[in-house]
C-alpha cells in the first residue's frame, strides 16, 4: 500500500515498473519451465562411454612387470577370440573399476592423461585398444579400453 504523500511522478514510476514485473514474471517462469523439460540444450562436446581393463606392476620388480605384460597380453588374446570385455574387467581388472565391468562411465575431452585420451577418442563404438603402457608413480599400468559409444563427433 502506498502512502499518499508521494508525489505523483512516483507513482506513475512505480505503475511502469509493476507493469514490466507483470509481464516479465510469467516469461521468466515459463523459460525456468522450459529448461527444466527440455534441459540445457545440445552438449557440443565430444564424449565416449569407457570401459578399462587395468593390471599394475611394481616398476621396480622386473618379475611383477613380466607377470603383468604376460597378463594383460593374456586377456587380449581373450578378447581377440571373442571374449566378453565387462566380464574380464569384472574378474581380471586390478583397477577402481573393476567392480563395475571396468565401466569409467562418459569421458569428455581432457579429463584423462593425452596419451589416454588419445587412445580413447581415436576409437569407435564397440571397439577396444590396442594394449597402452603407462608409468604412475611406482607403478607400471597397462590399460585396454573399449568404446561403449561416442557422442558429438
Amino acid at each position: 500500500m502506498y502512502v499518499f504523500t508521494l508525489g505523483r511522478e512516483h507513482w506513475k514510476r512505480d505503475m511502469r515498473i509493476t507493469k514490466i514485473l507483470w509481464a516479465a514474471v510469467p516469461a521468466v517462469f515459463l523459460i525456468a519451465i522450459a529448461l527444466a523439460v527440455l534441459g540445457p540444450g545440445p552438449e557440443r562436446e565430444p564424449k565416449v562411454r569407457l570401459r578399462q581393463i587395468v593390471i599394475k606392476s611394481d616398476i621396480s620388480n622386473r618379475e611383477d612387470i613380466e607377470r603383468a605384460r604376460q597378463e594383460i597380453e593374456e586377456i587380449y588374446e581373450f578378447l581377440e577370440t571373442g571374449a566378453d570385455f565387462e566380464q574380464l574387467a569384472l574378474t581380471k581388472s586390478e583397477g577402481p573399476n573393476n567392480a563395475t565391468g571396468g565401466n569409467m562411465g562418459w569421458i569428455g575431452m581432457g579429463i584423462l592423461p593425452k596419451h589416454l585420451e588419445d587412445a580413447a577418442f581415436q576409437l569407435e563404438a564397440g571397439q577396444y585398444s590396442e594394449i597402452i603402457e603407462g608409468r604412475v608413480g611406482d607403478e607400471m599400468i597397462y590399460r585396454i579400453f573399449l568404446v561403449e559409444e561416442r557422442r558429438n563427433f
